[in-house]
């Protein structure tokens, strides 16, 4: 090739190559302007209170940030050099884009590690893809909330309509009564400008406080069957669902709150319900974690029909205090306090730290075959030193009505009680499924 024909290809040459550095920019520079806009509402969206059903319901939120996060670190490393050995100005479009998207970048891998924080997700070592990547499994697909073959019953515990919500009631009336007494003032001095313009938004304004504070306020509900364990959190979060089967020996943990944190597949943080439902929770939790008691439930139609109610036992001259199980083949008495500790460990084989009453074990055993529940009961007699009559042994002593107590007797030993008024129907059923001769009572109160 000549001399004038090499001058003449060598500026071809750096032409293309420029040219091709500079749509390879371009095409990192869109990327940069996509990622800013996509970067900006998914951090948005983990700021809100409702993230969790804004992801669920707006499944894109995550895909975008996702399909573009790969490639931008790399597009924003090659575009920064760039521009420090070319010297652009720092005030320019490129430099300025390629600044605010590492600073919104950091800001949603700051939000993304929180919320992940909240679910009890450990975030240490991992990338902002991989955060992204968690909350996505986490997001999960919109949950049945009707049962299947296999759950035959749901427990339910909490309710929208717990003390905090009549409070919030009752002083959203007292407000409103307070407003239209003054609206009426107004009005009896002819004011009726300040009357509409003032009392009728600072009613709405009332009603709009009372709402939000009823959102924030009420306790979640739960459901428990066979199969799973259904959180449905108050205000904007979206139902969360976790398999027994996923569960681990510690996946059951209380928190600093008076609440639960449940770890499966999900994380459920069951909080808002008071002291005493997070106790019975727990209760049922750690009953339905055995799995041959959920196995045993799959099976059973209909629940035990059963009377807890307090009695005395009299052994020789001494009398102990307790609880009494009647179920159609007999009864058990169970010395108190830990009636409820004993029936749980009978059925598990675990103990709990908190509080067990025994109406909270016996309402999830009451979904098992009736021959395995009087094992239960009977294994919790012999650990707590109770005792334990067949129907075909106890007597019923019929001359001595129901509305005075429930007595009955097996050789010496005697057991009495009391049962409610409402309790009476089911007492009478019971000890008639029994045998023997059963003598009418009337309905009316004992005094």
């Amino acid at each position: 090739m000549s001399e004038g024909h090499r001058a003449r290809a060598v500026p071809s040459e750096t032409r293309q190559t420029e040219e091709v550095l500079r749509l390879r920019l371009e095409g990192r520079v869109e990327l940069l302007e996509s990622a800013l806009g996509r970067y900006r509402v998914l951090s948005e969206a983990l700021a809100a209170r409702g993230w969790r059903r804004r992801l669920r319901d707006e499944p894109a939120l995550l895909h975008e940030v996702l399909e573009v996060e790969p490639a931008l670190t790399e597009a924003l490393e090659r575009t920064e050099r760039r521009g420090e050995l070319e010297g652009w100005p720092s005030g320019s479009s490129i430099p300025r884009t390629a600044r605010r998207v590492r600073e919104l970048r950091e800001e949603l891998s700051t939000r993304a590690r929180a919320r992940l924080r909240t679910l009890l997700f450990p975030t240490d070592g991992l990338s902002l893809e991989g955060c992204l990547r968690q909350l996505e499994a986490m997001r999960g697909q919109p949950l049945d909330l009707e049962r299947t073959a296999g759950e035959p019953f749901a427990l339910h515990l909490g309710s929208v309509s717990g003390k905090r919500k009549y409070v919030v009631s009752v002083l959203y009336v007292l407000g409103c009564l307070g407003l239209w007494g003054l609206m009426w003032l107004l009005l009896e001095s002819g004011n009726w400008g300040m009357a509409l313009g003032v009392g009728l938004p600072a009613m709405a304004l009332w009603l709009g406080g009372a709402v939000a504070l009823l959102r924030r306020w009420v306790p979640g509900a739960v459901w428990l069957t066979p199969e799973r364990l259904l959180w449905m959190a108050p205000g904007d979060e979206p139902p969360v669902s976790v398999r027994w089967d996923a569960l681990s020996s510690d996946a059951i943990q209380q928190d600093a709150r008076e609440g639960l944190i449940v770890r499966g597949g999900q994380v459920l943080h069951v909080s808002g319900l008071g002291r005493e439902e997070a106790a019975r929770l727990r209760t049922l939790l750690e009953l339905f974690r055995d799995e041959r008691v959920r196995a045993q439930a799959k099976q059973v139609e209909r629940p035990v029909e059963l009377l807890r109610y307090s009695a005395l036992l009299r052994r020789g001259t001494a009398w102990t205090e307790g609880q009494a199980v009647m179920t159609g083949r007999g009864v058990y008495f169970l010395p108190d306090p830990k009636s409820g500790a004993a029936l749980l460990r009978a059925a598990t084989g675990r103990t709990l730290d908190s509080r067990v009453e025994l109406d909270w074990v016996l309402e999830g055993l009451r979904w098992q075959p009736a021959s395995e529940l009087d094992t239960y009961l009977v294994r919790a007699v012999a650990e707590a030193g109770g005792a334990a009559w067949s129907s075909s042994d106890a007597q019923v002593a019929w001359d001595i009505p129901l509305e005075q107590e429930v007595h009955l007797s097996r050789g010496p030993e005697v057991l009495v009680g009391k049962v409610g008024f409402d309790e009476r129907d089911l007492a009478h059923k019971l000890l008639s499924s029994w045998g023997g001769t059963v003598q009418a009572f009337s309905r009316k109160p004992y005094t």
